[in-house]
């Protein structure tokens, strides 16, 4: 058997699987032992650690030797010294405030621990990466640099980034002497000076002669800021004011301002020049998650709205690259007066200016860069492209993370040519032009040969095959479009350029949304109808719905589109409102087909499948939509009639009947007795109040006269069937039964007497005519002649007395039956769709 399979097979799968099966042994084998590794490898407390408690934090600096470790953060004069249990270290700390104990946790990846003060306080670190002590470079060879160095660092410390914090410390003279706990008097120093303002020609002037200097700061309100240097050897340092001084200082200044002094915190604050520079630049610092804080402090009235959610963060990312180009900035060279209203100059060049200006906004007056910064931040970004990176007290990258200056980077190294400006784009944008869009037309391209390939999108035949098709196109113009949208964003295009090609490329999207939700629709209606949810009264409503659906989606997608290009969803919907009118003006008579759609679902003078006369032509129901009726005719033809006109019309609905009639006049030889014809009239009134498939009341055969030599009588009576089919066949059993007592009665039908033909005429026949006439004498003199009608009694007995299929034919439920239009409606019902008939 085996071997057999191995045939079938080709003996190819058998190696497959015996590879597979090595390679995932084998990654098997290697995640256990990389895991292992990992769990054997043991925790490491060696390194710097950038710690945060309750109140404060240091810089900590801890040695392992064995399960021992020792540990030491200057700020507080502190040392540590515990025992290590893997990643568990438990010990004491000490400082010459105090002692206590502690216990850290190192996490898996051993770069962070958490852990507490004895069982009070939470205590928890990162680890500095080596050689981080080298990243901030003081100058100290003169108090303006010391005191530059200080300011830089101090705005870094300040926004949280407190492993500077011991280099702020090193950098300060105690005169009290030593440095425990001056760290808590660090942050109150660092507030303080961000309230004063540095004239930059301060950090122009030369060191002095001797070893002590003074630089005073200013404030707005007058205050002033006097600052003690003292050098020390070939450095000078900050002597720290009094810690009593600084903090009554802060105090009376935090008094009146918003927010006690401190930072927003996250948020865009533009109350002066100096905050909104800082808002914008800590938002840049810290990344995407700051991206719409960064924003906020540009203005942006002059740039489309169409393209402001992408134009913005690519001119926030231009100004960044700027600023850093330029070199660091210290803040406190920049005007902090709320009241001031006059436009800060922060750089100047002949391709454009970086100025803050208050502005008018819906927070009220806001400091923002100014339109014309927005405007020109590009060329002045190629202007300082080149520019030497300055010397800098902190690291900083100044490479944007977004993918515009990334690919720059690559055709810059690559290419330098390209960056040639060509009109108001540079060359390989141009050339990213071209093969995004050849990119976008080869992958629309590709999608509808995939889709066309796949055939999953439903049968393709009639009305299916239409809606493939036109989804097909749906999925091209949509891949086409994002294609578009998603490669125009990474070329930094200019708004007067990015405005149009995103307009152009939302338009693709939403024309090519449109078709595939339209035949998500058709499909969801289709799987609900064929797995018989929806019986004859639901097909309406669900057609209507369906309809429905198709203009909500069309609103909703022109919301969208409104959407995307930032035009207010009052004017949109205001719009639409508006082109409603003129639509219901212009195509009036459509609105009506409209509205008469929902009147034949509300009226119900028709369902779907239901056979009647309709605008004067026999036909059958199809489909009720929004706009038309359409029938299929005898001729199987398609009518279709607009709502307005079919539910003006007088409509004949077959399907809703309960019976149907047979009403037919038959002729006899007008030598038929008057016996012969009461025994015939009589038999065939017994015939049809015992046919089983015929109404007893009324059912009645009458004599209509002599006309043209013939005895004329009619046949009236109401067949128990709704179809048309059955009733022919039931019909026919009735004529055959007749005859049959016609020829029993001895007589005959007329013939046209118009016609000669030659032919033996087997006339009437005597016996049966006398028979006949003897069974009426019986009648007579029993006093039981049934005319004018036949008795209660004898009615009583006969109904339903026939065989119906006559005698021979095989039983009724074995013969062969076309479904009827209810039996072809007849199907589960969905709660939604679930209404009776009449």
């Amino acid at each position: 058997m085996e071997n057999e399979l191995a045939k079938k097979s080709g003996d190819r799968p058998v190696p497959v699987r015996a590879c597979l099966a090595v390679v995932l042994s084998i990654l098997f084998l290697l995640f256990i032992g990389l895991t292992a590794l990992a769990m054997a490898a043991p925790a490491s407390w060696t390194g710097a650690w950038d710690s945060r408690w309750f109140d404060g934090g240091a810089r900590v600096y801890m040695q392992q030797d064995g399960t021992h470790v020792t540990g030491r953060y200057p700020a507080y004069n502190g040392r540590l010294e515990g025992e290590a249990e893997g990643r568990r270290l438990v010990g004491t700390w000490t400082t010459p405030k105090g002692s206590g104990s502690f216990e850290f946790i190192l996490s898996e990846d051993g770069r962070s621990f958490v852990g507490r003060l004895g069982n009070k306080q939470w205590w928890t670190g990162a680890r500095i990466s080596s050689g981080h002590d080298q990243a901030l470079r003081a100058f100290q060879s003169s108090p303006s640099e010391t005191l530059r160095t200080f300011l830089i660092a101090a705005e870094a410390v300040e926004s949280g980034r407190l492993e500077y914090q011991d280099d702020l410390l090193s950098m300060l003279i105690f005169p009290e002497g030593g440095r425990e706990n001056h760290a808590r008097e660090l942050a109150p120093l660092v507030l303080l000076l961000d309230q004063f303002t540095v004239d930059p020609d301060v950090f122009e002037t030369k060191a002095p002669e001797g070893d002590e200097a003074e630089l005073v700061l200013t404030r707005y309100d007058g205050r002033t800021l006097p600052l003690q240097f003292r050098r020390v050897g070939e450095d000078w340092f900050m002597v720290a004011p009094p810690a009593a001084f600084v903090k009554n200082l802060f105090s009376e200044i935090a008094a009146g301002l918003p927010g006690g002094g401190y930072k927003a915190g996250g948020r865009f604050d533009g109350s002066t020049p100096r905050a909104a520079m800082e808002s914008f630049i800590d938002a840049m610092r810290a990344g995407p998650a700051m991206q719409d804080t960064a924003i906020a402090a540009l203005d942006l009235s002059e740039m489309p709205t169409v393209v402001r959610d992408r134009q913005s963060v690519l001119v926030a990312e231009y100004l960044n690259e700027v600023i850093a180009r330029i070199g660091e900035v210290v803040f406190q060279e920049i005007p902090n007066d709320p009241g001031s209203l006059e436009p800060f100059v922060y750089f100047t060049h002949p391709a454009g200016d970086i100025v803050l200006a208050p502005t008018e906004t819906e927070d009220g007056v806001q400091w923002q860069f100014t339109p014309e910064t927005v405007r020109t931040v590009r060329a002045l970004y190629a202007a300082t492209e080149n520019l030497p990176q300055a010397i800098r007290v902190l690291p900083y990258d100044t490479h944007s993370k977004a993918p515009y200056f990334k690919i720059r980077a690559i055709v810059a190294g690559a290419v330098p040519a390209a960056l040639q400006p060509v009109g108001p784009l540079e060359a390989w944008q141009w050339a990213g032009l071209v093969a995004i869009f050849v990119i976008a037309v080869a992958a629309a391209l590709l999608v509808g040969i995939v889709l066309s390939l796949a055939g999953r999108l439903g049968p393709a035949s009639g009305r299916a095959a239409s809606s493939r098709a036109f989804a097909i196109w749906g999925f091209r113009l949509l891949a086409f479009g994002v294609i578009n949208y998603l490669g125009f964003a990474i070329l930094g295009l200019p708004s007067e350029f990015g405005g149009a090609i995103k307009s152009l490329a939302v338009l693709m999207m939403i024309a090519g949304a449109i078709p595939i939700e339209f035949w998500l629709v058709d499909r969801l209606h289709h799987a609900i109808d064929r797995a018989g949810l929806i019986n004859q009264r639901g097909a309406i409503l669900a057609s209507l719905l369906v309809g429905v659906a198709k203009v909500l989606v069309v609103c909703a997608n022109i919301l969208l589109f409104a959407d995307a290009l930032s035009i207010p969803y009052g004017a949109a919907i205001a719009g639409l409102g508006i082109s409603g009118i003129a639509i219901a003006f212009a195509a009036r008579s459509t609105l009506e087909n409209v509205i008469s759609a929902f009147i034949l679902f509300v009226d119900r003078p028709v369902d779907v499948n239901d056979l009647g006369r309709f605008d004067g032509r026999i036909g059958t129901i199809e489909h009720i939509g929004l706009r038309a009726t359409v029938i299929r005719t005898l001729d199987r033809t398609l009518l279709t009639i607009p709502n307005s006109d079919f539910i003006a019309d007088s409509i004949e609905n077959f399907t809703r009947r309960d019976s149907v009639l047979m009403r037919r006049s038959f002729a006899l030889r007008p030598e038929t007795s008057l016996d012969q014809l009461r025994y015939l009239l009589t038999e065939i009134r017994r015939m049809l109040i015992a046919h089983p498939k015929v109404l007893p009341d009324p059912a009645r055969v009458r004599l209509l006269g002599i006309t043209e030599n013939r005895v004329e009588y009619e046949i009236f009576a109401y067949i128990r069937t709704v179809d048309y089919s059955e009733f022919l066949a039931i019909q026919e059993d009735v004529i055959l039964r007749m005859m049959d007592l016609i020829e029993k009665s001895g007589t005959d039908f007329a013939y046209p007497a118009s016609t000669l033909y030659l032919a033996r005429d087997r006339g009437i026949d005597a016996e049966k005519g006398e028979a006949a006439e003897q069974a009426v004498a019986g009648w007579r003199g029993e006093g039981r002649l049934p005319f004018p009608n036949l008795t209660a009694d004898e009615v009583s007995g006969l109904q339903d007395t026939l065989d119906y299929p006559p005698e021979g034919a095989p039983p009724e439920d074995e013969q062969y039956k076309p479904a009827s239009p209810e039996e072809k409606r007849q199907r589960g019902r969905f709660w939604l769709f679930r209404f009776g008939r009449r």
